[in-house]
């Protein structure tokens, strides 16, 4: 299979990281403009156009080539984030979700290592067929809604915490990185820059949760849960680039200029979202 190759222009690396900043702030902005300032139900709407679309790179990841079927996949998906939107706040489905991502990238954090030692075996099936699409993206969008509807100043909070981590991975990576964190996996990626993400990541929690005016033992909780949701988008940015490895592609698409698909942009988050809302649920909320 072909490949997938970024254009770097004449002025090579600087012209695709300039891209790379340009979309980010783009993006950036239409996200933090759809929370601040339009009713929850449009931004529920906005916000669920990204995740279709991640439905459809996914399912292109996962091997499939027709496009009926792809785009079954993405009316399936979209079908059960309505679902989600509408009935998130019976406890019964909220808690269900939770536990489903718990245990998810649980295991998908022992098929990366799997992976990288090259006994993937009995994992196999993970980066192979549809449901590893539901699990990614489904209890991500509850919490994502969830927050929507009970506390955007966290939802913000969130994108927040990633975004700072994911650039200062990306630029700590590439100015200090030398030793590989899974070079089977995922090349590119350093233990210099997830602890300069990590690091970054917990300045920008402390910052927010001074912001937030909590009291100790729940600035203490913060921040932990923090790390907690960081390291997570680790393994989210790491299984998503094990699905790509499998099929010999860099990114999921090509719509995000400078990031490649929408995918590559929310692997992170998607991981992370379920985590964090399940420590601000059960923790922060209650100290």
């Amino acid at each position: 299979m072909q490949r997938t190759v970024r254009r770097i222009g004449e002025n090579g690396q600087p012209a695709v990281l300039k891209t790379r900043v340009v979309t980010a702030i783009v993006l950036g902005i239409l996200v933090v403009g759809a929370v601040v300032l339009l009713p929850p139900a449009a931004t529920a709407m906005l916000l669920s156009v990204f995740v279709i679309i991640a439905a459809w790179e996914w399912s292109g990841l996962i091997g499939w080539t027709s496009t009926g079927l792809k785009i079954g996949y993405s009316v399936l998906v979209a079908v059960l984030a309505l679902a989600i939107w509408r009935w998130n706040q019976i406890g019964s489905l909220f808690v269900y979700l939770n536990v489903l991502a718990l245990v998810w990238w649980s295991i998908a954090a022992m098929a990366v290592v799997a992976a990288q030692l090259e006994r993937l075996g009995r994992f196999g099936g993970l980066v192979t067929n549809s449901v590893s699409g539901l699990m990614v993206l489904l209890p991500a969008w509850s919490g994502i809604v969830w927050l929507l509807e009970n506390d955007r100043a966290m939802l913000l909070t969130i994108f927040a915490l990633i975004w700072v981590a994911d650039g200062a991975a990306f630029f700590v990576g590439k100015r200090w990185g030398r030793t590989k964190l899974a070079s089977k996996v995922s090349p590119g990626k350093t233990w210099e820059g997830v602890a300069g993400g990590l690091g970054f990541g917990v300045f920008c929690a402390i910052i927010l949760s001074q912001v937030r005016v909590l009291s100790d033992a729940a600035m203490i909780a913060f921040i932990g849960i923090a790390v907690a949701a960081i390291s997570a988008s680790v393994v989210g940015d790491l299984f998503e680039s094990m699905v790509k490895r499998r099929i010999g592609v860099k990114d999921s698409g090509q719509m995000l200029p400078g990031h490649g698909g929408v995918m590559d942009r929310i692997d992170g988050l998607v991981a992370a979202a379920p985590i964090f809302v399940v420590g601000l649920h059960y923790g922060v909320n209650r100290l």
